[in-house]
């Protein structure tokens, strides 16, 4: 991105170059090894609420201290109950997969939004990728205020009266399958996984004040007051229309590469193309609140 470019879309500290028209944006001109100043935090948060999905490849290596700081800019930390920690570090947590892991298989190979059987979700998550196939295991991000903003105004209406239930029990509940027991997520108590939470199927952005889908194939089990068949054709309807291809990006990773997505304002799927082949990250996540 030129200077002068650069200066035009308000940025003084980063390039910001967004890599789609959804969503998403490779950022570039700052080192996360280093403390960061007032004006470099506050463009960081600002390409994050404007791309949603940011990312800085090409970092010299993080050590677990400097991963948590440069995190904690985006709000309070929090632990992920299923996902295992590194040791010594338990706000610092692992997403992987071994090479000598059988099947076809991957955790977060479904379109979700993360954790949203908790009753406060993840704001956003922090991660670095460590040990990364040479080809293949990238992300892709599909945005849920365009899942909003291109419906019906009749269908936003109806998505605005309702509410849907959510629970882990397709993770850590009764409704998980042996294909599901994979190393990478701990063994959690089965009542916790059906435990269930009520959020509105429409919520409004904390940060932004924008209205987005919040429902989510992983974790959504039915409309409040409705039975599962009931919900289904629209909750297909909802997930099929949120997955749209023009809603979203693909991110490669690299070695060292930090990313950062909004939680609250997007899905996100895992590519399992790498059999055979290990991949390692590192995660920080952030605290949310309620949806509302």
């Amino acid at each position: 991105m030129s200077q002068a470019l650069k200066a035009e879309m308000g940025y003084r500290r980063l390039t910001v170059q967004p890599i789609t028209g959804a969503l998403g944006a490779e950022i570039s001109g700052v080192d996360l090894t280093r403390p960061l100043d007032d004006e470099t935090r506050q463009e960081i948060i600002r390409a994050f609420h404007e791309n949603l999905v940011i990312y800085f490849p090409e970092q010299k290596p993080l050590t677990p201290e400097q991963h948590l700081a440069f995190a904690a800019i985006f709000g309070p930390l929090m632990r992920i109950p299923h996902i295992f920690s590194v040791d010594g570090y338990p706000d610092l947590q692992i997403v992987r997969r071994e090479a000598d892991e059988p099947g076809t298989y991957v955790v977060g190979e479904n379109w979700h939004t993360d954790s949203t059987f908790l009753e406060r979700p993840p704001l956003c998550v922090v991660m670095r990728g460590v040990d990364i196939p040479e080809v293949g295991g990238d992300t892709f991000f599909a945005n849920m205020y365009m899942g909003y903003e291109q419906l019906s105004p009749k269908m936003k209406e109806v998505l605005g009266g309702l509410k849907a239930v959510h629970s882990a029990t397709k993770i850590f509940g009764s409704a998980m399958t042996d294909r599901q027991k994979v190393r990478s997520v701990r063994v959690m108590d089965t009542a916790e996984g059906d435990r269930e939470i009520v959020h509105p199927v429409i919520r409004t952005h904390p940060g932004t004040g924008r209205k987005l889908v919040w429902v989510n194939r992983v974790y959504v089990r039915r409309f409040e007051g409705m039975t599962e068949e009931e919900s289904r054709p629209l909750l297909e309807f909802l997930f099929n229309h949120c997955s749209r291809l023009e809603f979203t990006c693909r991110v490669r990773w690299r070695p060292n590469q930090v990313l950062v997505w909004d939680n609250r304002a997007t899905w996100h799927k895992a590519i399992f193309d790498y059999p055979g082949r290990r991949r390692y990250l590192e995660r920080v996540t952030i605290q949310g609140d309620r949806p509302v």
